[in-house]
């Protein structure tokens, strides 16, 4: 309707021509077809025309004469569908196929109704009494008619279908709230008694989407919804009722066929329809997206695509249990048409075999790639994972060998402790600028600038080797590094809706410790197949600069405005890092040493490096069921768990158990400390405002480098003096004592 092209259908040849013209009679456009295309088939449409006039008068006398049946047996009723919508539609009602006459009545006047019918002559279709549907069984006249392929034959009999109900939520396990109003709201137009205006388009809506849902869609339905919202999309009144009248749940219904009428055939929309289409479910959305033109193809393409715009809405899972048998294994022959021959039946049985089988693998198929594209994280959130893959694997290398490098260039233990307090202390200069740049130049251009600068600094580290160089350079990384550290969890929280955010969190986690399995593993071998630390520490700086090839393709994000607020205020973000502080003393007094912890019991430096690998495995397995115990506990209370379980491994620790005793306990430790790291991040970024998250992120880290650059300095110096034992006890304590605190005040 917004962009006509009526010239394609006249320029078809007379094969596809005719091609066309039989779907069209299949679907009851033919009429509506010839008066947008004139030129279309003009002998075959004028014939089909002057038929339908005949049958319009057919259907005229029978609306008037069951008017008088039904009044005389004292039963109101209103007329649905059929030609008593042209008037909302614009559609001209000689254009209007229609092939049975719909009448409601409520459900004890429609079994009266049915009676005075019955005694009047008309006779129930046999055979429909199993199939679900909001009406009883079709009535039409004795015939002896036979159905001769003529869907404008003058003598086709003309069926009355009395409806009992607006919706069948039994069937459709879908509420539809306020429809009974409908009846309490009818009015009168051409003559006969209808529902009112906003009720009838509601109706036509709720009719068209039973159909969608039961995958027997025809397309004109769709085409007389898109007319009447069409021709109504400047009635500001009659949208005001609308939305007056209807309740949300039901609306919400309505929404899903509008959306199919628009994607169909471009009808204009009033505001009010295309707000509330606007708030349909973001899986309703992604089906209308990839799968809205699957119920038009379904003759040509055998499918049931709509099952999952159907289970999408479900919220009970014995709901989409019941919905996707009936769809998937129906349990009924399909009904016998009126006057239909046997030979007829059986081809009719045949194709609808065909559609069953061949529907359930296509079916199948697009709705993995439906939930795929439903549940999946989205392409913003895979390119970055692949930028974070590529940088880390470097960086895990680089860390793996950087001390044990040091150690060999003559560097004692006191040094390293020093060293990595000016790591911490550049982390922790670097994040509050971090937060800045990263609001005024956007998430990418931000992740660009400290990969680049990584990789050139790690470049460095690797050759120089002298005392005041290696504390500087050790300081100026990690200021680079808090770059990457503050736009990590702001770009997944941007690239994932909320629901999806604590998985992708945990996905994230998961892979960055596979990473680090290949990573500590290749690290490892590296100085054996290269014959050196130095290569191997070279090999990891090439590598970071590579992350720029992936980091490339992310979308650029928007800059904020000068003097946008840049730190979340509030009691929430003091609740948060305070704990978060202390979890950080405790878990930084043992990270910055644990490949030397390791070597002080012995252990070479491929051992270090397989540990390391079989601590990410189980990390891997830990972080992902860290959303399943998040789901069970509750997001803080998962997080105070894991907390208390990465005290306990402390303890484990610091005991200095021997050979595989020490193995595990370090294995434990890992697991349970990076376990509540998505629950961490989620809690964070779901509790500010998307434009503070840099800010947030920025005052989290800020808060970690801190505690970390007291706990490194602090655990270098005692470590020396009393060993790993009491500083490990009493990072336990701290660790337990963070659990407490989040709970009490989170």
């Amino acid at each position: 309707m917004s962009e006509p092209r009526a010239e394609l259908l006249e320029r078809l040849g007379e094969g596809d021509a005719r091609e066309a013209l039989a779907y069209c009679d299949r679907s009851q456009l033919t009429l509506c077809a010839s008066r947008a295309a004139p030129r279309f088939l003009p002998e075959e449409m004028a014939l089909r025309a002057e038929k339908n006039v005949v049958r319009l008068r057919q259907v005229e006398s029978t609306y008037e004469y069951l008017a008088g049946l039904l009044k005389k047996a004292g039963l109101d009723f209103v007329a649905l569908k059929g030609i008593t919508q042209c008037a909302l539609s614009g559609i001209p009602p000689e254009d209007r196929v229609q092939y049975d006459v719909d009448l409601y009545l409520p459900k004890p006047d429609a079994g009266r109704a049915c009676s005075a019918l019955i005694a009047d002559g008309y006779e129930p279709i046999k055979g429909m009494e199993a199939f679900p549907t909001d009406h009883l069984p079709a009535l039409v006249r004795p015939t002896q008619w036979e159905w001769r392929g003529d869907y404008f034959a003058a003598d086709l009999p003309l069926a009355v279908e009395l409806h009992f109900q607006f919706w069948n939520p039994g069937i459709e396990r879908l509420p539809a709230p306020g429809v009974e109003g409908f009846w309490n709201r009818r009015t009168e137009r051409t003559g006969l008694p209808v529902l009112s205006a906003t009720d009838a388009i509601a109706y036509a809506a709720l009719h068209l989407l039973k159909h969608l849902l039961r995958g027997t869609t025809r397309p004109f339905h769709v085409y007389e919804l898109a007319r009447c919202l069409h021709a109504s999309a400047a009635n500001d009144g009659l949208w005001a009722e609308w939305s007056s009248l209807h309740a949300p749940g039901l609306r919400k219904l309505e929404a899903l066929a509008f959306q199919l009428a628009e994607s169909w055939f471009g009808c204009q929309l009033h505001p009010a329809a295309r707000e509330e289409m606007e708030r349909l479910p973001a899986a309703a959305r992604a089906w209308f997206e990839d799968l809205g033109a699957s119920p038009a193809t379904c003759s040509f393409f055998p499918n049931k695509d709509e099952l999952w715009l159907h289970l999408s809405l479900l919220n009970s899972p014995l709901d989409r249990l019941a919905v996707a048998r009936r769809r998937l294994f129906p349990g009924n022959l399909p009904p016998r048409a009126v006057a239909t021959g046997r030979s007829e039946y059986t081809r009719h049985l045949t194709r609808r075999l065909r559609h069953h089988v061949i529907s359930l693998f296509t079916t199948c198929a697009t709705g993995a790639r439906w939930w795929w594209r439903v549940n999946g994280f989205g392409a913003q959130f895979w390119t970055f994972l692949a930028a974070a893959v590529v940088f880390n694997l470097a960086l895990f290398i680089f860390f793996l060998l950087y001390n044990l490098f040091l150690t060999d260039a003559g560097f004692d233990m006191r040094f390293l402790g020093d060293m990595n307090g000016a790591s911490r202390l550049g982390s922790l200069a670097g994040t509050l600028p971090a937060a800045y740049v990263a609001h005024r130049l956007g998430l990418r251009r931000a992740l660009l600038a400290a990969i680049g600068g990584i990789a050139v600094l790690t470049l460095l580290r690797a050759y120089i080797v002298t005392s005041a160089p290696v504390v500087a350079l050790a300081f100026a990384a990690s200021a680079v590094f808090s770059l990457w550290a503050v736009v990590m969890a702001p770009s997944i929280a941007a690239a994932v809706e909320d629901k999806r955010r604590t998985s992708a969190f945990s996905l994230f986690f998961s892979v960055m410790f596979a990473t680090g399995i290949a990573g500590n593993w290749i690290g490892g071998q590296l100085p054996g197949w290269l014959h050196g630390k130095r290569p191997a520490l070279l090999v990891a700086a090439a590598l970071c600069g590579s992350a720029l090839v992936p980091a490339l393709r992310l979308k650029p994000g928007t800059a904020a405005a000068p003097g946008a607020r840049i730190y979340p205020r509030g009691p929430f973000i003091w609740r948060f890092l305070a704990p978060f502080a202390i979890w950080h003393l405790a878990t930084g007094a043992f990270n910055p040493f644990n490949n030397v912890y390791l070597a002080r019991l012995n252990f070479s430096v491929a051992e270090i490096g397989s540990i390391f690998s079989v601590a990410q495995m189980v990390q891997v397995v830990a972080v992902l069921l860290a959303p399943l115990v998040i789901r069970r506990a509750g997001l803080v209370t998962g997080i105070v768990y894991m907390m208390g379980a990465t005290a306990l491994a402390l303890c484990g620790l610091a005991a200095e158990l021997p050979g595989t005793q020490a193995v595990i306990a370090y294995i434990a430790y890992m697991s349970c400390q990076w376990m509540s790291e998505p629950g961490l991040n989620t809690l964070l970024m779901q509790n500010v405002g998307e434009r503070e998250r840099g800010g947030a992120s920025a005052l989290n880290y800020m808060v970690a480098f801190s505690a970390q650059t007291v706990a490194a300095f602090a655990a270098g110096a005692l470590l020396g003096g009393f060993g790993y034992g009491p500083v490990l006890l009493g990072a336990a304590a701290a660790a337990a004592t963070a659990a407490m605190m989040f709970k009490t005040l989170l």
